[in-house]
């Protein structure tokens, strides 16, 4: 997935501390093994890499600005555009060969955040994260949906090695969808919104050999609606989930 027609820039602001970021660029969506690559991930911060369908041609517009208010406190907001034009196949009436045809998808994604240390060992961070994707067809099971998240998070650092992390997420989305079992064409409206908690603590070991973390997501096991835009990487569990992870950085 090449970029071109590339324009990015990150550059200081008018304001000391201030800086400034913008991106327009086309990527083509090609067959790659295992979705694995050595070019950037990003342009000028923002993203280059989704899942789309293969054969997908992007243009990606997006502006930013970010701001370090004092030695402890920094936040910043950005947004971006994706015009997308993805293939997909279907079956005529007549049997024969599937039929080639290109949907046009909208999506537009804004976020605004917010980090303060106080101290060294104690950290706050708060963002607001908004997207909405629109589709002229449910290729994909979505017609339109808007999500609104706003992770809250505090996190503990002790010079012993020891760190603690709690976040909390409230979650907002309302959209159509094609239900598998419906008709073709026809949409159903849905929303709904819920808070989810996620802990983590971790232990690092002597000498900088890694980290052992325990932790949990969806802590209070909250049940809720929920569609993703991204099946191959869900952002959030539908049950708790509780984990140990060890972390090794051999010499």
């Amino acid at each position: 997935m090449k970029p071109s027609s590339i324009q990015n820039s990150g550059f200081p602001g008018p304001l000391p501390g201030t800086t400034l970021r913008g991106s327009i660029f086309r990527t083509f969506k090609r067959t790659l093994i295992t979705d694995q690559t050595l070019e950037p991930t990003q342009v000028a911060g923002f993203n280059q890499f989704f899942d789309d369908p293969d054969g997908s041609k992007t243009w990606v517009y997006g502006a930013a600005v970010d701001q370090k208010f004092f030695t402890n406190l920094y936040g910043g907001a950005e947004f971006s555009k994706r015009d997308l034009e993805t293939p997909y196949f279907i079956q005529p009436v007549v049997p024969g060969p599937y039929e080639r045809q290109t949907d046009d998808w909208d999506e537009y994604v804004g976020r605004s955040y917010l980090y303060w240390s106080p101290y060294k060992w104690f950290a706050l961070r708060g963002e607001y994260l908004y997207e909405n994707f629109r589709r002229d067809n449910a290729v994909d099971g979505i017609k339109e949906v808007k999500s609104h998240r706003v992770p809250l998070g505090i996190n503990f650092f002790h010079p012993s090695g020891l760190s603690a992390g709690l976040k909390a997420t409230y979650y907002n989305q309302k959209g159509d969808f094609e239900r598998q079992d419906a008709p073709l064409g026809e949409y159903t409206s849905g929303s709904d919104d819920f808070w989810l908690v996620d802990a983590a603590i971790n232990y690092r070991l002597p000498k900088r050999y890694g980290f052992i973390t325990l932790g949990a997501t969806n802590l209070f096991d909250r049940s809720f609606n929920f569609v993703d835009t991204d099946i191959q990487n869900p952002m959030i569990q539908p049950a708790r989930f509780v984990f140990c992870r060890i972390t090794l950085a051999l010499p």
